[in-house]
């Protein structure tokens, strides 16, 4: 969530300096609203996750245009919200890397549990890595 507030101030200060600014912005604000949601509302992980990963590809494109414009790339306030989100983006990277090592790990103890007379007693199952 904390890179996704900062979404708004990313979105004033790139107003008057992109043309077309509405439908760049629109997706990410979108999946924004929908981050925002699952907060709220009890969905997947899995689910979450992906819309994680729509929302790092769509900071990636807005980043993509942004650069290709160099009085935005003067502009302190840009650099310094770009140098946040870029912080909070590897961090969230990190993590993910953490967690499919784990689901790496716990799928390869279901899969030799299934190998063995556990599976009759324990009803886990594989857990998709994301």
């Amino acid at each position: 969530m904390s890179r996704t507030d900062v979404f708004p101030a990313l979105s004033e200060i790139t107003k008057n300096h992109m043309s077309r600014h509405e439908e760049i912005f629109a997706e990410v604000l979108s999946l924004r609203k929908k981050e925002f949601s699952l907060l709220w509302v009890s969905q997947s992980f899995e689910w979450f996750l992906e819309v994680e990963w729509h929302i790092h590809h769509e900071i990636n494109f807005i980043f993509q245009v942004c650069n290709k414009n160099p009085k935005l790339l003067k502009e302190k306030r840009f650099l310094y919200i770009r140098d946040v989100m870029i912080e909070k983006s590897s961090q969230i990277a990190g993590e993910m890397k953490k967690y499919r090592k784990i689901i790496e790990i716990y799928n390869q103890i279901i899969k030799y549990k299934n190998f063995s007379i556990l599976w009759l007693i324990l009803p886990f199952t594989k857990k998709p890595v994301v």
